[in-house]
C-alpha cells in the first residue's frame, strides 16, 4: 500500500492554500503589532511569505538550508534571522523574551513524551504569545501519508507503510521520517498547553488541524 505519485503535486497545492489561511487566521488572533519579535519554532521562510506581514522573524531550524527553505540566502530570504537548534532546548533565550513563540507542523515529529512535554514548556516559557498548530489526528486524509484515516490502522500496519514511504522519501530533504511521527488528541495538547485557546481548523466541516494559542496580552500562570 503506498501513496500514489500524482497525489503530490495536489497535496503541495492544497497544502499551501490551507497554510496561507492559517496564517490569515494566526494574525487575525494573536493581532501581533508591526515588529512584534516572532520566533518560529521549525520554521522556514515558506510560511511566512504567505502572508503580508511586518514583524521581525527569527526562524529556527536544524540547519541554515531548512530554515532558507533550501533558497539561496539574499532577496526575501533576508527580512529574516536565522538560529540553528533544537526545538525542545530554547535554553539561549530568555524567559518571555519574544512576543510570540511560532510552530507549524513540528511537534508531532519530536519523539518521545519527554521531548514533546520539554518543547511546550520551552515555547510557554519564551514567548508573551504563542501558537502551535498541529494536523488533527482524525482527518479523513492523513496529512504526512495522503493514505485515509491512516492512524485507525494497526500499528503494525502504520509501520510497514512508514518503513516503506521513508525509504521512497529518503532523498527529499524536507521529509521528516513517518515511522516516527506521532498524531495527538485534543485532550492531550490542552494537557501540554494548559493556557491556550484553542483554533479548529476545519475543512469541509471536518477538524483538519488545531492551534493553541496564547495572546501576547493574557498573563501566563506561576511557575
Amino acid at each position: 500500500m503506498q501513496v500514489s505519485p500524482s497525489f503530490e503535486p495536489v497535496k503541495i497545492r492544497l497544502r499551501a492554500a490551507w497554510r496561507s489561511r492559517r496564517m490569515c487566521e494566526f494574525l487575525e488572533r494573536l493581532r501581533p503589532p508591526p515588529g512584534a519579535t516572532v520566533l518560529d519554532v521549525g520554521g522556514s521562510v515558506d510560511i511566512w511569505d504567505l502572508v503580508d506581514h511586518r514583524l521581525d522573524v527569527t526562524l529556527l531550524n536544524v540547519d541554515e538550508a531548512h530554515a532558507l527553505g533550501f533558497r539561496a540566502p539574499g532577496g526575501t530570504t533576508r527580512r529574516y534571522a536565522i538560529a540553528i537548534g533544537d526545538a525542545c532546548d530554547l535554553g539561549r533565550f530568555a524567559d518571555r523574551s519574544f512576543d510570540i513563540v511560532f510552530s507549524n507542523s513540528v511537534i508531532e515529529h519530536l519523539g518521545d513524551d519527554s521531548r514533546v512535554l520539554r518543547f511546550a514548556d520551552e515555547v510557554r516559557r519564551v514567548g508573551k504569545g504563542y501558537w502551535v498548530q498541529t494536523p488533527a489526528w482524525l482527518f479523513p486524509i492523513e496529512s504526512h501519508t495522503g493514505l485515509p484515516f491512516y492512524w485507525l490502522y494497526p500499528p503494525a500496519v502504520r509501520s510497514a507503510i512508514a518503513r516503506r514511504l521513508d525509504l521512497r522519501y529518503a532523498k527529499n530533504p524536507w521529509s521528516c521520517p513517518i515511522a516516527q511521527t506521532r498524531s495527538f488528541r485534543l485532550k492531550r495538547l490542552r494537557a501540554l498547553f494548559p493556557d491556550a485557546s484553542v483554533y479548529t481548523e476545519r475543512v469541509g466541516g471536518m477538524t483538519k488541524s488545531w492551534c493553541l494559542y496564547r495572546t501576547m496580552s493574557e498573563t501566563p500562570p506561576c511557575s
